[in-house]
């Protein structure tokens, strides 16, 4: 993977970035900020529209990927996704159709959903939000998943859609913060552990080149494209 990051001076940079390094390209974005990403609540598959500052992301984003011109987008069923996704689709060059999954759906966190991080409401889910803490990969709370729950979902959106990896054209999903860990993980090919670490914050963009396996990273807005993938929040990169 090339260590050069490349210098955006305007949206249709972008584009010809992705013309320049295709034919191909998977764009992995993550969903607005919702009024409970806010508040800190812990919101697994719980239908949370997005808020006043998720609903200006999604047009910033849509305003951003205006000039590239997509073939498809895939959405997770939330409304969250779904309110990403169509102005995204609406302001597009490409006009593509938007469908949407139930495998692309957040992870389920069963009895914490709605739970505030900080504190819990009784000491039981205290608990279980300290044994998910300690492993969020394989600990399964009581009605949820675990991420190996999460990357089978993955393998089975992805089976029988060669055209999202080898097709020609420029597709896009609009994701969670984990179900994203774990496409990139199936992408790249990492270990649960390094999927993990994958931050996906609101306004990344990941591009995905099958072609030549290269993975590069950029903010809405940004003026910089960068090879590999967040794993802080301070913005360093593996």
């Amino acid at each position: 993977m090339s260590a050069t990051p490349q210098n955006l001076t305007a949206q249709t940079d972008l584009a010809e970035f992705i013309r320049a390094s295709g034919p191909h390209c998977l764009i992995v974005a993550r969903h607005g900020e919702t009024g409970w990403n806010a508040e800190g609540r812990l919101q697994g598959q719980q239908d949370i529209p997005l808020n006043e500052r998720g609903r200006s992301q999604a047009l910033a984003a849509a305003r951003f990927l205006s000039s590239v011109s997509l073939a498809e987008v895939q959405a997770s069923t939330l409304r969250r996704c779904r309110q990403t996704a169509r102005p995204i689709a609406e302001a597009n060059i490409g006009r593509p159709q938007v469908s949407y999954s139930d495998l692309l759906k957040e992870t389920a966190l069963g009895v914490l959903e709605g739970e505030l991080k900080d504190r819990q409401s009784t000491a039981e889910l205290t608990r279980h939000y300290q044994e998910f803490s300690r492993d969020e990969i394989r600990y399964r709370v009581p009605h949820g998943e675990t991420l190996h729950d999460v990357a089978e979902r993955v393998q089975q959106f992805f089976a029988g859609q060669d055209e999202l990896l080898k097709g020609p054209g420029v597709h896009l999903i609009v994701g969670h913060r984990n179900v994203n860990k774990m496409i990139l993980k199936h992408l790249l090919g990492l270990s649960f552990e390094e999927g993990f670490r994958v931050e996906h914050e609101h306004q990344r963009l990941y591009l995905y080149f099958n072609a030549s396996g290269e993975l590069w990273s950029c903010s809405v807005g940004e003026d910089r494209i960068t090879p590999g993938y967040v794993t802080t929040t301070d913005g360093s990169y593996a």
